[in-house]
């Protein structure tokens, strides 16, 4: 069972009432696949909620502040390639989103008298939670086994800050690899971690010659790249070295666990195919999806996790997919 984690943001959103009828949207580009407002309206309709999560297919942040400001608006999902530019539509950021450098979630709550009550707008990320269970629950030993030794993530957008995120600070890992086409993008997501607090080494990997030489190489792997084969130089380069650390996976004295965040159509993607066959066990990026939209979930009609339907959710938005 999940357990509630009791950050800020999880007592009742007082500003409205449940019973009326609210908006949630899902602000991102392209959209059109996603899954996820099967899973939330699966929870509103269970709890009896007239509420509604739909798509907002945009990457222009004022289409978003547009939507916030009616009296509707309860909440937002922010997906690529939003997760960084939605930060200027809010108040107030979480810890986890300044750490982070990027949300996922949108939630309101009242400030002031309750007399004269305003809306507060707060930003946070709960990503980084949906990648931390989905590696906990693949192994019950998982940091007695696995924090001692290094993890690799391979991309550099906003859900990369949230994979080192969790492997950092949820998970305890002291070194982190890095893999990106972009090496102006991956350095930048260092550079701003580490401007935040971050302690932990984060080693982005340049050169095939690297990756073949690095002392300890990763026994758990994050990609949080599209499923699509190289077309550049420089994305080849970053195939070439992401396989080359996946194969040192003989090295490793634990079976490594490769957590692939792509999931539709499937979540077997090239580098996953690869990773199989050298060896690596494949956690399926929707069991992060789960645990994050729960998160979202909480948030935004102010309940606890474990009174929230989510194993109706679940079985809706996988057989949504199937």
């Amino acid at each position: 069972m999940m357990t509630a984690l009791r950050r800020p943001g999880y007592e009742r959103p007082t500003i409205y009432q449940v019973s009326h009828q609210r908006t949630v949207y899902l602000f991102g580009q392209p959209i059109a696949h996603s899954v996820s407002p099967v899973f939330h309206n699966a929870i509103f309709r269970n709890l009896g909620l007239p509420w509604r999560y739909i798509r907002l297919d945009s990457k222009d942040p004022d289409d978003l502040a547009w939507l916030m400001h009616r009296e509707d608006f309860i909440g937002a999902a922010v997906t690529m390639p939003n997760k960084i530019r939605a930060m200027e539509q809010v108040d107030i950021l979480t810890p986890d989103a300044r750490k982070t450098g990027c949300i996922n979630t949108i939630y309101v709550r009242p400030s002031g008298p309750e007399s004269e009550q305003t809306r507060t707008y707060i930003g946070t990320n709960t990503d980084w939670i949906g990648i931390q269970r989905a590696l906990l629950n693949a192994d019950p030993d998982f940091r007695s086994r696995f924090s001692n030794e290094a993890a690799l993530v391979i991309g550099g957008g906003a859900t990369c800050r949230s994979a080192i995120y969790a492997l950092t600070e949820g998970l305890g890992f002291k070194v982190v690899y890095l893999v990106n086409r972009d090496p102006a993008e991956a350095k930048a997501a260092i550079r701003a971690m580490k401007q935040e607090g971050l302690s932990q080494d984060i080693y982005f990997v340049e050169t095939i010659e690297m990756a073949l030489s690095i002392p300890s190489p990763p026994t758990v792997a994050v990609s949080a790249v599209p499923d699509l084969a190289p077309k550049t130089a420089p994305e080849q380069a970053a195939r070439d070295m992401t396989t080359a650390l996946i194969q040192r996976s003989q090295e490793s004295p634990s079976p490594p666990l490769f957590l692939e965040m792509c999931y539709d159509p499937t979540p077997m993607t090239w580098l996953a195919t690869a990773a199989k066959s050298s060896g690596w066990r494949i956690i399926d990026g929707l069991d992060v999806m789960e645990h994050q939209a729960i998160e979202q979930a909480a948030l935004w009609t102010g309940k606890h996790i474990q009174d929230l339907p989510s194993s109706v959710a679940n079985a809706k938005m996988r057989l949504a997919l199937r």
